[in-house]
């Protein structure tokens, strides 16, 4: 545990010492703050306006659930491009034959992050939400979304063979993000076509304030976990 909490440390004094890093981990409280004050700006500007009593009002909690989701995305990106930026610098390999062993990297530089966006996260949908949650809902919602950045990861450092190219994937990766804007838009079973992406499920269990769509949501982030952590095992060695 100390080897672990070590490699640890030393993955948080590589992020501090990283201005674009730094940025990374910044922005989610500064998309909270955009959310928490600019949307119902915008929200009082666009009704008077049309004349119209309500226009983004009604998907507030679309925003809540795009912070719930970008906070662990940002901490496991800024994972990502260190971990690339080791794997450039051959620090995998040589982290590998120590005492922590591939095991012990994957859990400091995935798994405790992803654990320590969790209460992150829950913090700041409480600090910035623009509807009300119910108290167990959102820390399931928070639970979920750190299990999907973890595949996310996965995804971005298996495919990046540099920091540049985890840079551009990062932005197509926010793909993952589209299945919660369709319980917002599509109401037709036209949405099940969007069944793979775990975000559809949480936003349905959001929106719906239903528990049933839990199991559907984990079971396929496990799913994509599965399917990309032999190409990353690959990677690794």
């Amino acid at each position: 545990m100390k080897i672990l909490l070590r490699s640890f440390a030393i993955f948080i004094r590589e992020i501090t010492e990283d201005y674009m890093l730094i940025g990374v981990l910044v922005a989610p409280p500064l998309i909270g703050l955009a959310f928490r004050f600019g949307v119902p700006f915008a929200e009082e500007l666009l009704t008077a306006h049309f004349s119209r009593e309500a226009v983004i009002s009604p998907y507030y909690l679309l925003f809540d659930l795009f912070l719930c989701l970008v906070t662990p995305y940002f901490f496991l990106f800024a994972s990502v491009l260190v971990m690339l930026s080791e794997y450039d610098e051959n620090m995998v390999n040589y982290l590998a034959v120590t005492p922590l062993g591939r095991g012990g990297y994957i859990v400091s530089r995935l798994v405790l992050p992803a654990a320590l966006s969790f209460p992150v996260s829950v913090l700041l949908v409480k600090v910035f939400a623009l509807t009300e949650w119910p108290p167990l809902l959102l820390p399931t919602a928070c639970s979920l979304s750190s299990v999907m950045s973890v595949a996310t990861a996965m995804l971005l450092f298996s495919f990046s063979n540099n920091r540049v190219e985890g840079l551009a994937l990062g932005k197509m990766a926010n793909v993952y993000s589209l299945g919660l804007l369709v319980p917002f838009f599509i109401d037709s079973k036209v949405q099940y076509f969007f069944a793979p992406l775990p975000s559809l499920w949480l936003a349905k269990m959001c929106k719906q304030n239903d528990y049933s769509f839990f199991p559907p949501a984990l079971l396929i982030s496990l799913v994509w976990i599965w399917l990309l952590y032999r190409k990353f095992q690959q990677k690794l060695n």
